[in-house]
């Protein structure tokens, strides 16, 4: 079990390293289905792991350059009050019996509608906006980009999905940064958010420590795979393998939508 448990964790320890996809919409159905918990029991053990698995994969975007320090501190300044707020109101209406249920699947209509929004935002960066033109004024940016902030740290905290469905398309729409500048963004700022949802969880007994620790120990495995991916990939090579995964989430999540 320990061993299935390692590969399993080293496989979702790739993915969010080198797509910054993975803390929530491949970790939350496999903790569902694969591992038995509950959507509560899920989504704190989600925050949790993705806390432990990018710390590392942070160390290595920023020894390689890829995170803009005062950019991802003003994303984090903006999510950080929603994402631990939600996180609290969830697991506060999450133990009221009569809403268990009405809770488990808000959360699930929750991850579907962010993914497929997150989708659009992808879509559109990639194949429909003019590279070259950005915001005339920073403050624009910023203003732009407060609103979606917020929206998306309320869903990190409610759901544990954000790094690469929520937090990365919104980096590439309103900061204007290339792939691997939004994915080492992305993994340094939900790092800091979902280690702040996990606390708000953490307090009612949501988590699973033993099962977060064994699945994050296998995504240390493939640590020096993912750092030699992403030397040795191209921009538009991560583009499209996070396109295919976002699109495979959003397909999946609205199937358990509709079909429960």
């Amino acid at each position: 079990m320990i061993v299935t448990e390692l590969a399993i964790g080293a496989l979702i320890g790739l993915i969010i390293s080198t797509t910054g996809v993975g803390g929530g919409v491949i970790v939350l159905p496999i903790l569902t289905y694969f591992f038995g918990l509950n959507a509560l029991a899920a989504v704190a053990t989600a925050n949790f792991l993705s806390m432990l698995m990018k710390i590392s994969s942070s160390y290595m975007h920023f020894r390689l350059g890829n995170i803009p320090m005062k950019g991802a501190l003003i994303v984090l300044a903006i999510m950080l009050p929603s994402t631990f707020l939600s996180s609290l109101f969830v697991t506060w209406l999450g133990s009221i019996p009569e809403y268990t249920q009405q809770v488990e699947w808000g959360i699930n209509l929750l991850v579907a509608t962010a993914i497929i929004f997150s989708l659009y935002l992808f879509i559109q960066r990639m194949f429909f906006l003019n590279p070259l033109k950005k915001l005339a004024v920073k403050e624009n940016q910023l203003r732009a980009m407060a609103f979606p902030a917020v929206m998306a740290g309320i869903v990190l905290g409610a759901t544990g999905v954000g790094g690469g469905v929520v937090v990365l398309p919104m980096l590439l729409r309103y900061m204007n940064l290339n792939i691997k500048q939004a994915i080492g963004t992305s993994i340094i700022v939900t790092t800091v958010l979902s280690g702040s949802s996990a606390l708000a969880y953490a307090q009612d007994g949501y988590t699973d420590l033993k099962l977060a620790l064994i699945l994050c120990a296998g995504a240390l495995l493939v640590m020096p795979l993912a750092k030699y991916l992403l030397v040795k990939l191209s921009e538009r090579t991560f583009q499209y393998m996070t396109l295919l995964l976002i699109l495979c989430s959003a397909v999946m999540m609205t199937w358990k939508v509709i079909m429960p």
